[in-house]
């Protein structure tokens, strides 16, 4: 699964990842994440560390992925790969320009994409608004170009400690911005999107939630395509079954072929490990679904 993290320079994307990263090392209702890198795992829970003690990590122009594990009360069961995008990126108006291209063909690409994007500064800057407008725009058109599969999407509003949203037109400042991309969301099947406020600081809060969010619905899909090919293979299986007959097996040794009962033990066989790598991910689902509930959904 490849996951695509987009948004504007100084929007919480580079801070987010080391405390996410730290908080599902930790756990998350028996869910953790793992890398093979040893220096990114370092680097990470080094930022994540500094971030607890108020020390921000620079913003970074250059993108950068990371290959995770998803575990399962300490079983591996879902790799990812997560790409950080520069913010450089945003401010491109041409979709020709080569780093603007090679978004488009990303999130075109992504099996799943999140969005950060800055409330105080959504909420203090007037030209914030054109930003998120172009942001929400060059999302639109990838998902316009994206075939209809299985897709999370998740808008992360980040610093939301330093904006009031319970005020009474917190509504038309935060979410508004966002509604030609959630309504075209909406009018899909294939896409599954989330609102997720997020505070990416000393004290974070809910920074588990969008790579959660993003997993659950990577494993639902894979999940999805395992129990198809199951069903496929074991309907395969049933037709050669009911084509097994001595001649055919005589005839198919004598002209060194495969016969009905081999392809039926074949397609068996196959469904057998299909059935085998769909069994870990239903309880994984299951339990996200569940701390997913409460997640602000369109």
């Amino acid at each position: 699964m490849d996951i695509v993290m987009l948004g504007h320079s100084a929007a919480g994307k580079t801070s987010y990842l080391s405390l996410m990263y730290a908080a599902m090392c930790d756990g998350v209702e028996g869910m953790t994440l793992r890398t093979a890198d040893r220096d990114a795992h370092r680097s990470l829970l080094a930022d994540a560390r500094a971030i607890l003690r108020g020390r921000y990590p620079r913003a970074s122009d250059r993108p950068r992925c990371y290959e995770f594990v998803l575990c399962h009360d300490g079983d591996e069961i879902f790799p990812f790969r997560w790409t950080d995008h520069r913010g450089g990126a945003l401010t491109e108006h041409r979709r020709s320009s080569p780093q603007a291209a090679r978004l488009h063909d990303d999130l075109v690409r992504a099996d799943g994409i999140v969005l950060f994007v800055d409330a105080l500064r959504l909420d203090t800057d007037p030209e914030a608004a054109e930003d998120v407008r172009r942001l929400v725009v060059r999302v639109h058109q990838a998902v316009a170009d994206r075939e209809e599969v299985l897709t999370p999407l998740v808008i992360a509003l980040t610093k939301t400690d330093l904006v009031d949203l319970g005020a009474d037109d917190a509504e038309e400042r935060f979410l508004v911005p966002f509604l030609p991309l959630i309504e075209a969301v909406r009018e899909t099947r294939h896409i599954q999107g989330a609102f997720i406020p997020l505070v990416c600081g000393p004290e974070p809060e809910g920074v588990a939630l969008p790579v959660l969010w993003t997993l659950r619905f990577g494993i639902v899909g894979r999940a999805m395509e395992l129990s198809a090919s199951f069903e496929s293979l074991m309907a395969s299986a049933r037709q050669a079954d009911q084509r097994d007959t001595l001649w055919d097996r005589i005839s198919s040794w004598w002209e060194d072929e495969p016969s009905w009962a081999s392809i039926r033990d074949r397609d068996r066989a196959r469904a057998a490990a299909e059935l085998s790598r769909l069994e870990p991910l239903v309880a994984p689902a299951d339990r996200l679904g569940e701390l997913l509930e409460d997640v602000l959904s369109f």
